[in-house]
């Protein structure tokens, strides 16, 4: 008898079916005399909506008095292909097959896609998990060998499970609750909510700034020294000047040390992120899709990890790994290494931190964003396996004037070690100066003020989701906690909002609403986004970091097998009937309550941003202004048209776009301006970036 291997996505099948050398192709499925390989294309199934449960066929939201709390029930998505392929999936269950093997993605929610296939189907036969931490032919074909019982994986499906139920209880009820309340439809859920606050708080704090002027006292001459106290009035720091300038400064001492200096952690998802939008400007959901991407290549480890370790029983696979490596280029200063820092089993849920696998690719063969991803990975894997150390040359100079001490510190690379392969900059900038010498000073008064707050950026929420009860400053973000044990043991008591699989579309949903926009990397708070959280606090419903860790913690005793779903939806209902017993009252909000982009250049009407597009708002009087957020030059050179770039384009100002491609090849920089056409808008060229260019 055969083994229907289930897989979440095609690509997947197609991976498996290649390392177990399956060639005999179906019409929805793979075959030989072993295996039947097929295959979802994500969920297949979804939880019904409150018009599909008796009794609700005519529902209308102004009628839900009290929370909806169904039993709840699946129903195949309204998509002919899915439909088809359920029916596929059907028929090879009926065949006498040995066993079905869950080959979800190795995360909780492919645990559910898989085991919700079988459960809707029907099918109580013998049931396996393939577990597939990368997807690499070797790794496929050794555990393939080890498959588990699938109910080994029962409290993993629990936890999906109550997630899912959890996250529909909220986003139904709620949104159905405050569209009712405001008049405009307001989409809200468990981890948006936070998101939004968060960027709020920010927006709020910037708009409420009143910069503040303020004095410090420094020197220029020689070396500039400042001193470190801060004063509101210039008037109190004139005797502290004349004392100062009564003096010499005398360079009391120079001390010099060698510091070995350790290569940043392994990265998790998030870190992976923050690290390409810092270096390259690449936003989270364009580098998710290209990590899972390099994934389901077999080039790197399972993506959607939040820990930056690895397991103590990977040893002999990374070993594999370096060897891999090294055969593939000139890397004889890397070598397996046996590190806490780097193998701590303590500090992992369920999946390690991303690494590269054996299958090397060619990285010609990567197109420029792929490559620039893969070798971040394989660069900060190099750094932790270089056997060189790192040594970092500290001087720090002690500097008196008067009674006032003055420490400067400068450093220098020593010995390289692993920063040929994650370079940082040292500044060293203290003068050639020996102890003892002396040198005239000027101390003055200099006066400066206080910054506003800057705009929460990608890197600051994705750190503030992973850990939102702690308190970061922005110049935090990059900085590495060398004891992180228990900000380890936070994450893994579930302290966290939403999971690395799920907070970027989720972001891209606040996006979508209309709440927020993003400027590059920088989230900005939409009008419509500020009456979100407005209408949330009058309504006294705090559904914000405290809240929602609560959440996440109950989710985390699921999994531990300490509660179970029907103590997930008690607890959800409740906290749902305390909200739908408020019976505030609150003003209707505008339905206009959004963010004005320009002046329709056909109609003079409002321009507003859709999900896809910018539109404007006379589109029911006749108006069909429309301009895309993607657009493509010449049919080649996709373009994304930010909220400032629309701005100027319908201000009839010309854009800048890098890189676009020539009939010959070659690639120049130039501006574009909005053409306006009967039926279609678009981008035409008006001069190069370099004027003299021909």
């Amino acid at each position: 008898m055969k083994k229907l291997i289930i897989c979440e996505k095609p690509s997947l099948a197609q991976n498996i079916a290649t390392a177990l050398n399956i060639k005999n192709r179906k019409d929805g499925y793979l075959e030989d005399d072993k295996y039947i390989v097929s295959w979802a294309f994500g969920h297949l199934y979804e939880l019904k909506d409150i018009k599909d449960y008796p009794g609700y066929e005519n529902f209308k939201w102004q009628d839900l008095n009290d929370p909806f709390i169904p039993k709840f029930e699946y129903k195949v998505k309204d998509d002919p292909g899915v439909k088809k392929q359920i029916k596929v999936l059907k028929e090879l269950m009926k065949k006498d097959i040995e066993s079905i093997i869950n080959c979800g993605d190795a995360d909780r929610e492919g645990q559910l896609i898989i085991d919700n296939i079988i459960n809707n189907c029907g099918y109580k036969g013998k049931v396996e998990r393939l577990w597939l931490p990368e997807q690499t032919s070797e790794t496929i074909r050794e555990q393939i060998k080890n498959t588990e019982d699938n109910i080994n994986f029962f409290h993993l499906n629990q936890e999906g499970m109550a997630r899912t139920l959890m996250d529909w209880l909220l986003g139904v009820n709620l949104t159905v609750y405050l569209s009712n309340k405001t008049g405009v439809t307001l989409r809200v859920g468990r981890v948006l909510i936070p998101i939004l606050k968060f960027i709020y708080d920010r927006e709020i704090e910037i708009r409420n700034f009143i910069p503040k002027k303020y004095y410090v006292i420094e020197n220029e001459s020689v070396i500039k020294l400042t001193c470190k106290e801060k004063y509101n009035l210039k008037e109190e720091t004139k005797n502290k000047i004349e004392k100062l300038n009564q003096n010499k400064a005398v360079i009391k001492s120079i001390n010099e040390k060698d510091l070995k200096k350790q290569a940043k952690k392994l990265f998790s998802l998030s870190t992976l992120q923050s690290e390409l939008s810092k270096k390259y400007k690449i936003p989270f959901k364009i580098s998710l899709d290209v990590i899972q991407k390099l994934y389901e290549d077999g080039f790197l480890t399972y993506p959607r990890t939040n820990t930056e370790y690895l397991a103590d029983n990977e040893k002999i696979k990374i070993k594999s790994v370096i060897n891999a490596i090294k055969s593939n280029g000139n890397y004889k200063d890397i070598d397996f290494k046996d590190s806490k820092s780097i193998f701590d089993s303590s500090k992992i849920e369920s999946h390690s931190a991303i690494t590269p696998t054996i299958k090397i690719p060619a990285l010609n063969s990567l197109k420029d964003i792929e490559k620039k991803v893969y070798e971040t990975v394989l660069n900060r894997f190099l750094a932790n396996f270089c056997n060189e150390d790192c040594i970092i040359s500290e001087r720090e100079m002690i500097i008196n004037v008067g009674e006032e001490i003055f420490s400067l510190k400068g450093k220098t690379v020593k010995k390289e070690g692993f920063l040929k392969y994650e370079s940082e900059e040292f500044n060293d900038r203290l003068p050639n100066l020996s102890v003892g010498d002396k040198f005239d000073i000027e101390f003055k008064t200099i006066e400066k003020e206080t910054q506003k707050p800057k705009r929460i950026t990608e890197s600051n929420l994705s750190k503030y989701l992973k850990n939102p009860l702690k308190k970061f400053k922005d110049e935090d973000i990059d900085k590495e906690n060398e004891d992180d044990s228990e900000e380890y043991e936070q994450i893994l008591s579930g302290i966290e909002i939403g999971t690395e699989a799920t907070r970027t579309g989720i972001i891209e949903n606040a996006k979508k609403y209309g709440y927020i926009s993003q400027e590059k990397s920088n989230y900005k708070l939409e009008p419509l986004g500020e009456k979100v959280i407005e209408t949330l606090d009058k309504l006294r419903i705090n559904l914000y970091a405290e809240k929602t860790v609560e959440f996440s913690k109950i989710l985390k005793e699921v999994y531990n097998g300490d509660k179970n779903i029907k103590d997930v939806i008690n607890l959800t209902e409740n906290e749902l009937n305390k909200i739908f017993r408020n019976n505030t009252t609150i003003e209707k909000i505008e339905r206009n309550t959004r963010e004005i982009y320009g002046v329709c250049p056909k109609c003079g009407g409002e321009i507003y941003a859709g999900e896809k597009n910018y539109y404007c708002n006379q589109y029911k009087n006749g108006c069909n202004f429309s301009l895309f957020k993607k657009i493509k030059i010449y049919g080649q050179k996709e373009v994304e048209i930010t909220d400032s770039k629309v701005k100027m384009l319908l201000e009839g100002k010309s854009i800048l776009i890098s890189k676009v491609p020539s009939k010959t090849g070659k690639e120049y920089d130039a501006y574009f301006k909005l053409e306006i056409g009967d039926k279609y808008n678009n981008l035409i060229f008006d001069k190069f970036k370099d004027t003299k260019k021909k």
